[in-house]
Order: C-alpha cells, then sequence, then structure tokens
C-alpha cells in the first residue's frame, strides 16, 4: 500500500479512537468524578493535548529534513538533528522554568478553585508540564519518518497507543485513582510511544545524528528563525478559541469550566478530523516549493485537498447543528441537567466557522515551507489579544453562551486578515480557492441541511437508538448525493 494512503488510513483509523473513545468514556468519567474535579481533569488534558498537537519540534524537523532530502545532503541532515537534540533540549528546560514561575501564581490565576480543587490542580499541573519539558527535544526528532513519507509505523504505533489509553482509562478509574492517575496514565502512554517512534527512526530507517564539523552558525541561524516564528504561532494558537474554558474557569469555577469543556472537547474532535490529512502533505509541499512551484499551482494544490477536506466535514457539522442538541442530552445531559445544551452552543458556534478556516490546511502548510510565519504570526497576534481580553469580560458579565459566540466571531475575524493579507502576501488566490472548494455546494450544501431537519422531523423519539435513525438517515442522504455530484 502506498504509504501516503497508508497514513491516511491509519491517521483516520486513529482519529476514530482518539474521538470514540472520549465520547464513550466522558459519561462515566464525569459519573466518577464529578462536574468539579473532571473539569480540573479536563483543563490539564487540554493543555497536554494542545502540547501533543502543536507538534512544534516534529514540524520544524520534517520541514528541514524534507529540503535536505530534496537536495539529497544525507551529511547535512545529520548534523541538522545534532543540533535540532541540543537546541530543543535547552528550549525544554527554558519551558520547565517558565512553567515553574507560573505555578506559584496558580492561586491567583484561579481564584473560583475551592483549596481542594487548587490542590489537585497544581499536582495535574506540574506533573503536564515536567512530560512537556522532557518530550519537547523528543518529539523534534519524531519528524524524520514524516520527512521521509513514511506513515505505516508511526501510525501502527499511534493506534495501539490510542487502544491502550482507552483500555487503560477505565482501569485506572476502576482502582480509584481518579484525575491525577488518568493524567499519569495518558503520560505514560505517550512517552512509550515516543520511545517506538525513535527507535523506529533512528534503527529501522537508520537516520544519524551527528555534531561533527563544529557548531554552524548560519544553521543555527536558520532553524532558530524558523522555531522561534513557530513557537509565536503555536503560543498564539493555545490563545485563541480553546482557551476558553480556562477563562471560564478562572471568572466562574471549575463547574463552568466543565460545561464548556464538552463543548470544546466536540470542536477539538472536529479540528482533529479536519488536519488529518494536511499534516500528511508537508514534505511533498515543500519539495514543490523547494523546486520552484508558482503561487497558482499552491493554490490549485490546496483547492484538490480543501475539495476532500469539506466532502468530510459537512456532513459532520450539518448533523452537529441538526442534532447536536439531542446528542448533549443523551451524552452528558444526566450530570450536567439544562446546561448540556450550553455545550451543545459552544461545539457548534465554533465548529461553523472553523469549517472555512480547515478546508484550507493547506495553506499553513504552505507558510511553512515559504518560511512565511513573520506575517501569520502578526496577524495571528493581533487576533488573540483581542480574543483574550474581549472573553474576560465575556465571560464574567454574560457567560458561557456569550463567551461561544465571542469566540466564532474571533474565528471569523481571524480568517479574513489571514485571506485578506497573509495569504494575498503570498501570491495564492484566496478567492478562488474558495470558488474552486465549495463549487456546486452553494447548491448542495443547503439541500443537505434541509434534509436533515426532515429526517430529523420523521424519525420520532428521542434516545440513541433514535438519533442513530437519525445519523443513519443523513449518511444515506449524503452518500446519494455524492454519487449524484460525480455524474
Amino acid at each position: 500500500m502506498n504509504e501516503i494512503r497508508a497514513g491516511a488510513v491509519l491517521n483516520y483509523a486513529n482519529l476514530g479512537l482518539r474521538i470514540g473513545v472520549p465520547l464513550v468514556l466522558t459519561p462515566y468519567i464525569l459519573e466518577v468524578l464529578g462536574p468539579a474535579e473532571y473539569g480540573l481533569y479536563m483543563l490539564a488534558s487540554t493543555l497536554l493535548v494542545r502540547l501533543y498537537l502543536s507538534d512544534l519540534g516534529r514540524t520544524t524537523s520534517t520541514k528541514f529534513l524534507s529540503e535536505y532530502r530534496a537536495r539529497g545532503d544525507g551529511e547535512g541532515a545529520a548534523r541538522f538533528l545534532g543540533m535540532l537534540a541540543v537546541l530543543y533540549s535547552v528550549a525544554g528546560a527554558v519551558l520547565l522554568g517558565l512553567g515553574l514561575v507560573v505555578y506559584a501564581f496558580l492561586g491567583d490565576i484561579f481564584p473560583k478553585f475551592t483549596a481542594g480543587e487548587l490542590g489537585t490542580y497544581r499536582v495535574l499541573y506540574l506533573m503536564t508540564l515536567v512530560n512537556a519539558a522532557l518530550m519537547f527535544p523528543g518529539r523534534s526528532l519524531a519528524g524524520i519518518a514524516d520527512s521521509r513519507q513514511r506513515y505505516m509505523v508511526p501510525g501502527l504505533i499511534a493506534v495501539g497507543a490510542s487502544v491502550l489509553n482507552a483500555v487503560g482509562t477505565w482501569v485506572v478509574l476502576q482502582w480509584g485513582w481518579r484525575s491525577v492517575g488518568l493524567v499519569a496514565f495518558n503520560i505514560g502512554t505517550g512517552v512509550l510511544a515516543l520511545v517506538l517512534n525513535m527507535l523506529y527512526c533512528f534503527v529501522g530507517l537508520r537516520a544519524r545524528l551527528s555534531l561533527r564539523g563544529g557548531w554552524d552558525g548560519a544553521l543555527c541561524r536558520g532553524l532558530f528563525a524558523f522555531s522561534w516564528w513557530m513557537l509565536l504561532n503555536q503560543l498564539i494558537n493555545m490563545l485563541n478559541a480553546g482557551t476558553g474554558n480556562y477563562l471560564v474557569a478562572i471568572t466562574r469555577g471549575a463547574d463552568a469550566a466543565a460545561v464548556y469543556t464538552c463543548g470544546l472537547q466536540i470542536y477539538a474532535n472536529y479540528f482533529l478530523l479536519g488536519g488529518c490529512l494536511a499534516q500528511l502533505f508537508l514534505p511533498r509541499v515543500v519539495g514543490m516549493v523547494v523546486r520552484g512551484a508558482s503561487a497558482a499551482v499552491q493554490t490549485e494544490a490546496m483547492a484538490r485537498l480543501g475539495r476532500v477536506q469539506l466532502q468530510i466535514l459537512l456532513p459532520v457539522a450539518v448533523a452537529l447543528v441538526c442534532y447536536g442538541r439531542e446528542f448533549f442530552r443523551l451524552w452528558v445531559g444526566e450530570k450536567l441537567g439544562e446546561a448540556a445544551e450550553l455545550s451543545w452552543l459552544v461545539a457548534v458556534a465554533l465548529v461553523v466557522p472553523q469549517t472555512f478556516s480547515l478546508v484550507q490546511a493547506l495553506g499553513w502548510q504552505i507558510s511553512q515551507a515559504r518560511e512565511a510565519l513573520r506575517q501569520r504570526v502578526a496577524i495571528m497576534a493581533f487576533n488573540s489579544v483581542l480574543f483574550v481580553g474581549v472573553s474576560y469580560f465575556v465571560c464574567l458579565w454574560w457567560g458561557i453562551g456569550a463567551q461561544a459566540v465571542w469566540a466564532a466571531c474571533s474565528i471569523v475575524i481571524q480568517l479574513l486578515m489571514l485571506n485578506l493579507i497573509h495569504y494575498r502576501g503570498l501570491g495564492l488566490r484566496p478567492g478562488r480557492f474558495y470558488a474552486r472548494v465549495f463549487a456546486g455546494w452553494y447548491v448542495w450544501g443547503p439541500v443537505l441541511l434541509c434534509s436533515a431537519w426532515g429526517i430529523g422531523q420523521l424519525v420520532p423519539g428521542e434516545g440513541w437508538w433514535s438519533l442513530g435513525g437519525k445519523l443513519a438517515g443523513l449518511a444515506l442522504v449524503y452518500a446519494v448525493m455524492l454519487r449524484y455530484r460525480k455524474r
């Protein structure tokens, strides 16, 4: 099987596990931990997931190693890996130091926490921080397989880790280890997966790490400059819509954070679904840029992948809008009560505008390949400061629903600025991109939405079987629609 095709299949298999398992286990975790401790656990888990998703070092190594591979420079790649390991080890130590400074002020950051809640969160925070610092240099070397477009073995490792996490979560809760045990097990699984990936890269792929020839100042400056802008981009990403649960925790407490986080969890899964394919194409995009492909060719590549992304995302977004309220009542309504509908509002408010951003995910890969991150970072920094500054008062004065609406507005503002300034500055053509991606869907999208509403009216009752029938009906209509469009 082709490595990219195998990587896509395994990515989606792993994605199915990462989405399905938490959906199944969340009601049980809520029952065991209670809303308050669940909110604390999800705050720590959100930080852990975002550190993994950022993949700062992995993206950096993939990008540079792809360039060396395109030029056939194996010795240069080995020296690069040596320098990368040193630089990211230092970065991990700096991250640990900064995190310890923040640790001293956790009580001031979360004034709504009780003494017991703050004590639990301090333990979870320290575990997450130490793990991030230690994993930082290791993950920087995990891009070796990606740069060679070897996705099958890493994909199998990821699927295995997800299965182990699912079984371990149930066992840990059965043993009564609660939130601290859950985070500890998640960290242990992540470390095991990283070690196996490293063994595959250095033993299976025979990658080399070398510090011979002294310190290459020019390479170090280029690596530091790219990593710096990547780091700023990732930190700013963490300040965007995903920090809403922290702001809710600060202004409203742990129980309210649990409500917001349930909606945010669905959004995070949707975000993973949207980015699942794009991450496989960075080596190919780097090669395209090195060979001097024009901006028009790059726009066309974005559009081809964007059409596939839209076909995957659209039915999920429609199902969430039409049947999401019922799903949230069944999923977490027993523990959250009427607040479950607020969780649904959070998910819808984030998912709908983010769809327009996710279909152009390859634009992010092109920005990395062309080392055009400064303008993007400046735009996102402005938007993040605006988002966080306004969000605090929105949460404080109007609560969770208003915060969800403001988060949606923030996504739209950022998307408009990126398209009008950043991508046009790269010579890409956002107008042509969206015209190609959404061709035909201006008609078929409303038809799908109306069909989903009609199915909801025809299938009687409420419950998991009823919801399953509605989703099956929507899937059948969508399959027929896709078949008809291809003709």
